[in-house]
């Protein structure tokens, strides 16, 4: 027969009342060879901070493959309808499911049944202590367990006081801290009150605390009186008066009930527990009927000479604190006065033995939880942090542990990531990626049967749902799993942070890498781009010069020596005219002497053309010399008078940067005689160090930089880049300066 797996639904595994439940039903599964599992919550739609994010461990369940499944409703039904109950249960169709604590109509569920002893509590401070004016601290506002407490109190104090009697009650959902709060508010009012009665312990427990703090003696002045008669409620002080109900049994009865409808196949039994009590201490006024303990050794008391049942007795009390339980509960039947006396001192050393060891446990838990919370701290390292968790959880006497986080931010995610496994000496660390598995195994493979306990707990940062941690649930402390669950969700966010953190800095180097990747090749597209343009620009130019070259030389080899014939051809037409000695010859004589005139002048100025074209004198005799061959053709055909500096030792002996300088003084020119109508320019050439200098102003009527676009410019700019020249335009109305800046 498969190992059956139990789950049990709950809020909170610290609170002695469920604990006691869990207890019970920890205990039934033993006994029926299951495992089962604590899913720790909070109380549905719970409006408190982010406590109803808590119940990923619900959803983890919900999925999980359970046999069967044990739920609270008691507890974390606190805020929600019998509707909207139901409605939470039925997501577990397919499986037994039993309520505890709350008859609902179509679930079966294991209750008790509280009727009478909130009569008896009411008789018993109205006519032992004389208490009159009385505050009940209510569970949340139509709570069925805490509306049925709160009815039998009342309606029993106006039978007693008759129906002007007041009861004033206040709804402290069932918290420690809510009672705590409403006790100091209702005491800041002056209202008047003799008598707390509470509908659970905790909120007894709260009342209990801040009327000390008040100043207010209890049960001299106060009354109080609490419901469970849970573990805390023996050791308060005063020690509490409460109800006691058989928690563990509740426990213990649900997971029966689920065993036997597994075997039998059939549908749960409802179970009714009889018998609830009051228990008198000394918060209502009544004196505790337990006695000073005495120094009792461990092994069997008085061994040899104990009667009997007291040695029978002395061997409960020892196996019950073996077990890690308080043997407060014990019952002595069948004894003599004489031995009842005796079995009290038993019984109180028992307690004070685990009230001792208690104490050791927690200043235990707090030593070890102190240690893994300062080493959480200290590292936002994920396999430090879960490393420190592992070695934690054995010191804390847990025999196994894991750590999960959820493969996706869904509401309802299906897949999670196992980080660690830490069972005996072996901490595995799977972190950062983890291992990958379906959330309905609630572990890779599903949970191991070697253990019989299991506790989940949801890991959750404000509103954000991490995962869940699940650990044996073999720990003596009850405190430790709620402590071990904030502990790690914080520090889990921590380094989850880091990781993403250090995640997207790595994912940004890589993408700079491979930006600067791509960067590099386009700078190395773009400079091979810049080099081809630059080598078909220099071809364009070298072109350029050449075809300005043979046009020029064309115009020199060839249209001179044509012009120069026809001014030749002219001359003789014109001497052969004047010979004829006519009137009509010598109109014709003058008229041939003009054309000669024009074609010498047309010969002269095409020469120019064909220098600018072609400056031959700067291969041949340098460039100062083709500069002032330049400025001597300019001057002969304008009206400007252009003067010529040359400073210093000044000379350019690259061929290319030559010819470009010399283009630019050129054009430098002609915009000065063509476009600014200018009557005096002026061309420097200048060295200054290792600084060629060559500046052409002029007197002209300038232009508007910005808005200047002519080719001319355009192209003195480029012939500067590329020799590696500055060119610098200064223009106004009153005349144009142009520098053009090389180191030599």
């Amino acid at each position: 027969m498969p190992v059956r797996t139990f789950g049990f639904l709950a809020a909170r595994l610290d609170d002695p009342y469920q604990h006691a439940v869990w207890n019970g039903a920890a205990d039934a599964a033993r006994q029926w060879g299951g495992t089962i599992v604590f899913f720790g919550g909070q109380r549905l739609k719970s409006p408190i901070g982010f406590e109803a994010m808590d119940n990923i461990a619900f959803d983890v369940a919900e999925r999980s493959n359970l046999s069967a499944l044990a739920v609270m409703t008691n507890v974390i039904a606190t805020y929600i309808s019998q509707q909207e109950l139901l409605r939470f249960l039925s997501h577990f169709k397919g499986k037994p499911v039993i309520s505890i604590g709350v008859n609902l109509p179509g679930i079966p569920s294991v209750c008790i049944d509280n009727r009478g002893p909130m009569e008896e509590l009411a008789e018993h401070l109205v006519k032992v202590h004389n208490r009159r004016r009385f505050l009940f601290l209510a569970g949340p506002f139509r709570h069925p367990e805490s509306m049925a407490r709160q009815k039998e109190f009342t309606q029993k104090i106006n039978k007693l006081l008759g129906p002007e009697s007041q009861v004033q009650v206040e709804y402290c959902n069932f918290q420690e801290d809510e009672a705590s709060n409403t006790i100091a508010t209702i005491f800041s009012q002056s209202v008047p009150f003799d008598a707390v009665v509470a509908a659970n312990d905790q909120m007894a427990l709260g009342a209990l605390k801040t009327l000390s703090e008040l100043g207010i003696s209890v049960p001299e002045q106060v009354s109080v009186t609490g419901f469970d008669d849970t573990e805390d409620s023996r050791f308060s002080i005063p020690p509490l008066t409460t109800v006691r109900q058989k928690a563990y049994e509740l426990g213990f009865q649900a997971i029966n009930q689920l065993a036997i409808a597994l075997d039998t196949e059939q549908a749960p039994q409802t179970v009714m527990l009889p018998g609830v009590s009051c228990i008198y201490r000394e918060s209502c006024g009544c004196r505790s009927p337990h006695l000073t303990a005495i120094d009792i050794p461990d092994e069997p008391l008085f061994k040899g000479t104990m009667p009997d049942p007291l040695e029978r007795l002395v061997h409960e009390v020892n196996a019950t604190l073996a077990q890690g339980k308080n043997p407060a509960g014990i019952g002595h039947y069948h004894l003599t006065p004489g031995q009842q006396e005796r079995a009290r001192v038993i019984v109180a050393d028992g307690i004070a033995r685990y009230q001792a060891n208690l104490r050791r446990s927690v200043e235990r838990r707090t030593a070890v939880l102190q240690e893994i919370e300062a080493s959480l701290v200290a590292s936002f390292s994920l396999p430090d942090i879960l490393a420190e968790i592992g070695r934690g959880i054995r010191t804390l006497g847990i025999s196994a542990c894991w750590l999960v986080v959820f493969a996706s931010s869904e509401p309802r995610p299906v897949w999670g990531r196992l980080l660690l496994a830490a069972t005996g000496d072996r901490i595995r660390i799977l972190a950062p990626r983890g291992l990958r598995f379906r959330i309905a195994d609630i572990i890779p493979g599903g949970l191991p049967y070697r253990w019989a306990s299991y506790v989940c707990e949801p890991l959750r940062f404000g509103k954000e749902r991490l995962g869940y941690f699940i650990c044996t649930g073999d720990s003596e402390d009850r405190r430790v799993f709620d402590a071990l669950r904030d502990q790690i969700s914080s520090a889990l966010k921590g380094a989850l942070l880091m990781a993403s953190e250090r995640n997207r800095e790595e994912e940004l180097e890589q993408e700079v890498r491979l930006r600067t990747i791509e960067l590099s090749r386009a700078n190395k597209r773009l400079i091979e781009e810049i080099e081809r343009r630059r080598a078909l620009e220099q071809e364009l130019l070298a072109i350029s010069h050449e075809i300005m070259g043979r046009i020029g030389r064309d115009i020199h080899d060839d249209l001179c020596q044509n012009i120069a014939s026809i001014g030749l051809m002219a001359a003789i037409l014109e001497g052969n005219l004047r010979r004829l000695g006519t009137a009509a010859g010598e109109e014709a004589a003058r008229a041939a002497s003009e054309i000669a005139e024009e074609a010498s002048r047309t010969a002269r100025h095409a020469k120019y053309i064909a220098r600018g074209l072609y400056p031959v004198d700067l291969e041949d005799r340098g460039f100062i010399e083709a500069v002032k061959e330049l400025i001597h053709a300019a001057q002969a055909r304008s009206q400007a008078t252009i003067q010529f500096h040359v400073e210093g030792c000044f000379s350019i002996k690259k061929s290319d940067v030559a010819l470009h300088l010399y283009r630019i003084i050129q054009e430098a020119l002609n915009n000065a005689i063509a476009h600014a109508k200018a009557s005096n320019i002026t061309v420097s050439l200048r060295k200054i160090r290792e600084t060629v200098l060559i500046e052409i102003t002029d007197d002209g009527i300038g232009f508007s930089l910005p808005s200047s676009s002519g080719m001319g410019l355009r192209i003195m700019k480029y012939r500067a880049s590329v020799i590696g020249a500055e060119l610098d335009i200064q223009s106004s109305e009153k005349g144009t300066t142009i520098i053009c800046r090389m180191g030599r």
